[in-house]
């Protein structure tokens, strides 16, 4: 798999390794669709014709970040009288000792390569390799979930064999701007879409086992 560095190519810019926290806080359809209009191969960045590439890290790190701070500030700014119980400072423990897991955890750099000149795909975590394997088992995805009130909500997910589950957008209960954004991701970076259904016309499968 070519590697920007190595090859002379453009690598993906510090920036975009972020851009995937943003669709998760807004989690709208509407959000996705300006990005994918400012840049069409969304979330990946063409390094050459049929190579895609995008580098990113988990949200967890924000998440972790929050967590650990949250409960220094607690830890700080209460009194003795309050935090003298054995379980009020338990807990507290246990929600810095998280968040630091979640910090180190998120902290590796990701990066994951569509390759389909050689037709095939390649994950990385810091530079060591995850995975790789043929693009029928990297899809894009509209997945499913429902509330109390049986109201139905959709997400996009990119996923794959050994892949982290990236959510393009978080919930919608817009169905047909959800399926139209996930047809369109797939298509650009040639990949296969699977509708929520596991049996449904509306597959479009462009790569087989």
């Amino acid at each position: 798999v070519p590697k920007g560095r190595a090859s002379g190519l453009p690598t993906a810019s510090g920036g975009k390794r972020f851009q995937l926290w943003a669709l998760g806080l807004f989690c709208t359809e509407r959000h996705l669709a300006r990005r994918l209009r400012s840049n069409s191969f969304y979330p990946f960045t063409q390094q050459q014709p049929d190579v895609f590439v995008l580098e990113y890290y988990l949200d967890t790190l924000w998440k972790g970040a929050l967590l650990f701070v949250v409960c220094v500030v607690l830890v700080s700014f209460s009194s003795l009288r309050q935090v003298q119980k054995q379980e009020t400072w338990g807990f507290l423990a246990y929600g810095v000792g998280v968040g630091l897991w979640l910090i180190v955890s998120s902290l590796p750099r990701r990066r994951l390569v569509l390759n389909h000149t050689r037709g095939v795909y390649h994950f990385s975590i810091q530079g060591r390799t995850v995975c790789q394997g043929p693009m029928h088992l990297v899809y894009v995805r509209l997945a499913l979930s429902s509330d109390a009130y049986g109201r139905c909500f959709f997400q996009l997910v990119l996923g794959g064999h050994k892949l982290e589950p990236l959510v393009l957008v978080q919930l919608s209960e817009r169905y047909e701007q959800m399926e139209y954004l996930g047809r369109h991701i797939a298509r650009k970076l040639n990949l296969n879409y699977f509708d929520y259904l596991a049996t449904s016309y509306r597959h479009v499968v462009r790569h087989w086992p």
